[in-house]
């Protein structure tokens, strides 16, 4: 079930059918729009110093960090030294042994890098030093790994909820915004008019605006269209499907309707995205 992986290439990451897989990470790397496995990654980092960007913003990296991947998000980084480790854990296994964390209720990545103190960052090195063990140790029943997983994971989510300075998380989201932010979620390729969730909620499509934008300062339709937009790119960069094969994924029946719709949100069409990463 579990295996130990030198990292060299992350081609071989979308190729991996085991639930946890840990690696040790040394050195520096360089890699550009990369796309997440169909997996939450998460990468503890010792030492570290570069860049990495998630989803196309850009974060420092730096010691005692966490850095976390939920499935599908378009990754870039140039990272000069590194220290750390590595876990990539499958989303059949996070919903079913993690759905009291923070990682299985949340579709969105709102806090993918947490600096830790010296203290937490201590505690959590001990705990992948004992994972790299029981998995290293052919002794040891998978059972074990699989808890000493969970031990990690929960430990990581009380992490990210005390060191959280997002503003997400400290402001009390109606229970109306978070599941109009699921609905999306589930529904955005299907459906991208307010009307339609307002529907779901039981609410009428001004309430609904009124609410979201009280609470993120964005109306229900910008919301909508910020998360076909991301899924646009993660596409265009992470994936060889064509644009006329992304286009009908996202619900456009036509290349140019999808071509014009994302010019008009965002500057650029598809094919000069795709060519130029920009």
């Amino acid at each position: 079930m579990n295996k130990i992986y030198i990292e060299k290439d992350l081609e071989w990451e979308d190729q991996i059918t085991d639930h946890i897989t840990y690696i040790p990470v040394a050195g520096a790397s360089e890699m550009s729009n990369f796309r997440s496995p169909d997996s939450y990654v998460f990468i503890f980092f010792e030492k570290c110093k570069g860049v990495h960007s998630v989803d196309f913003l850009e974060y420092h990296e730096s010691d005692h960090q966490i850095h976390i991947s939920f499935p599908g998000q378009i990754h870039s980084w140039k990272t000069e030294i590194a220290v750390g480790h590595k876990l990539i854990v499958s989303r059949k296994f996070v919903e079913m042994n993690l759905f009291g964390t923070k990682f299985s209720s949340q579709h969105l990545n709102n806090l993918p890098i947490v600096t830790l103190s010296e203290s937490q960052s201590n505690k959590l090195r001990n705990e992948f030093i004992l994972l790299n063990q029981e998995i290293q140790d052919k002794t040891i029943r998978s059972k074990i790994i699989s808890l000493r997983t969970q031990l990690i994971i929960n430990l990581i989510s009380h992490m990210v909820n005390e060191n959280s300075i997002d503003e997400v998380d400290q402001v009390k989201i109606s229970p109306i915004v978070s599941n109009f932010s699921r609905l999306i979620e589930a529904h955005f390729p299907e459906s991208k008019s307010v009307k339609f969730y307002a529907d779901k909620l039981a609410v009428t499509p001004n309430y609904l605006n009124i609410l979201v934008k009280g609470e993120t300062g964005q109306t229900a339709k910008d919301i909508i269209d910020s998360r076909v937009v991301l899924e646009a790119k993660r596409m265009l960069l992470g994936t060889s499907q064509t644009i006329k094969e992304i286009s009908l994924d996202l619900g456009f029946h036509s290349i140019p309707f999808f071509s014009a719709y994302i010019y008009r949100k965002t500057g650029f069409y598809p094919k000069r995205f795709r060519e130029t990463g920009m």
